[in-house]
């Protein structure tokens, strides 16, 4: 059975989506779950570099990374961050929970929160377990791609390590400086006025 690494990141871990994804089943991959508390690190740099990130397959992140004052510099959101993640990371799948009431034009998942009804559990089996199996359906579409790509002796090989090296976390993050993610983040706060009006 292929297995699918699972990350959640939040600076303040919300007990009922750690609960949900501990007891988040698959018939088709095992799941393996860790989380981690964006409040341990000192920015971007450090969460990226993490090993659990970069073996991540699926990473759920909170918008609101910034609750504490621990992090003083590089203050993204959780939509900010995940643009990052991909781009160091292009076959992970990002996905984005927030507790603030959310427009669907950014992708986000709502919290659960008393005045929805019912109970957690039930409102995450809902909502996040059909983006969650979404996702995961896509990178194991991924890796199928990318073992049927391996097989072809038309393609460049060097090509198909670094894809082969991206699916396991392998970036090539050491390309990229400050500045370059800098402009990105600009790219994108400016995109999201542009949405905002």
């Amino acid at each position: 059975m292929k297995r699918i690494n699972v990350v959640y990141i939040d600076d303040n871990l919300d007990l009922e989506i750690s609960r949900f994804l501990e007891g988040y089943r698959s018939s088709e991959v095992e799941i393996k779950y860790e989380e981690i508390s964006f409040s341990d690190y000192n920015g971007y740099n450090d969460l990226i570099n993490d090993v659990r990130v970069k073996e991540a397959d699926v990473i759920i992140i909170d918008s609101r990374l910034f609750e504490n004052d621990n992090v003083t510099t590089d203050k993204f959101t959780g939509e900010e961050l995940g643009i990052i993640l991909k781009k160091f990371f292009p076959f992970k799948e990002v996905l984005v929970v927030t507790q603030n009431l959310i427009e669907r034009d950014f992708g986000a998942i709502s919290k659960y929160r008393g005045d929805f009804g019912g109970c957690a559990q039930t409102y995450y089996a809902d909502n996040l377990g059909g983006e969650l199996e979404k996702s995961i359906n896509k990178v194991v579409v991924y890796r199928n791609i990318a073992n049927k790509l391996a097989g072809n002796v038309g393609i460049d090989k060097v090509l198909i390590e670094r894809i082969e090296d991206s699916l396991r976390g392998l970036s090539q993050y050491e390309e990229l400086n400050k500045k370059d993610i800098d402009e990105l983040i600009k790219a994108f706060e400016e995109l999201q006025e542009k949405i905002n009006g």
